[in-house]
């Protein structure tokens, strides 16, 4: 795991942001094909459907904090968004003939953990993680459904093609930044110390020995187990890059220094 993180180092510095715009938002995402690492489908919906499970917490819990009436009521049409694309995996988890509840668990504690280390201080902080933290997750899983069957893919990307929130985020930490150059200054530390979690929020989304090529099955020592993550970690070096580029430019686009 420090060889991994020390090889993100290496590759962030590498990386150029791009101009603030709209279309350069996430315009490293399709260079890397997914579909071979792709999960089976119900641990996929799984997982993603948790995802936004628990930003609909999130974003329901931060109402109360809103600076003013207008953008606590645009915060809780979000907030329903997110419920929304819950709602439509969730269906398909039971059209799989699954109980949604069964196929999350496993990913609970994982994700609960994730969100407990990216706690933001206040309104501000936890508008900004949400929009960094889901805007990369939504590319990234958006991407690794290229590896379910046609039909299942498309629902899932019709799922995540709400952006409600995403407009909503841009807007108000755009004219938030623009007003207070403090606030912005530690908007941008912090996106910054966003990136490493969410990498290993991604990284656990993937199956080590499947991107390694070794049988599940297969009996390893402790060394061998070591070897194998660390060539895992060696396949997803040129994603790490293409996400990192993605983050920052998130960044820009709302006027922080990545």
């Amino acid at each position: 795991m420090f060889e991994w993180f020390k090889r993100l180092r290496r590759v962030a510095k590498q990386l150029s942001v791009a101009p603030r715009s709209e279309e350069k938002v996430a315009r490293n995402t399709k260079a890397i094909n997914l579909a071979p690492y792709t999960p089976e489908p119900k641990a996929f919906l799984g997982q993603l459907a948790y995802l936004h499970l628990a930003n609909f917490e999130i974003l329901t819990a931060s109402l109360k904090y809103s600076p003013n009436t207008a953008f606590k009521a645009e915060l809780s049409e979000a907030a329903a968004r997110s419920f929304d694309k819950y709602r439509q995996l969730s269906k398909k988890l039971t059209e799989l003939g699954a109980d949604p509840a069964e196929q999350m668990n496993p990913f609970k504690e994982r994700i609960a953990v994730f969100h407990s280390t990216t706690t933001g201080l206040d309104w501000y902080e936890v508008i900004v993680k949400v929009y960094l933290t889901s805007g990369l997750l939504d590319d990234f899983y958006f991407r690794l459904a290229s590896g379910l069957d046609d039909d299942l893919q498309v629902e899932v990307e019709k799922a995540l093609r709400d952006k409600t929130f995403e407009k909503f985020a841009k807007r108000v930490l755009v004219e938030a930044i623009s007003a207070d150059p403090v606030l912005g200054s530690r908007l941008a530390l912090w996106g910054r110390r966003l990136m490493g979690d969410v990498l290993l929020e991604l990284r656990a989304a993937f199956d080590n020995r499947k991107l390694a090529h070794v049988p599940k099955t297969k009996v390893l020592t402790v060394e061998e187990e070591n070897t194998v993550n660390l060539a895992a970690y060696a396949k997803l070096e040129p994603l790490i890059s293409e996400l990192t580029g993605a983050h920052s430019a998130r960044m820009e686009t709302i006027g922080l220094t990545a």
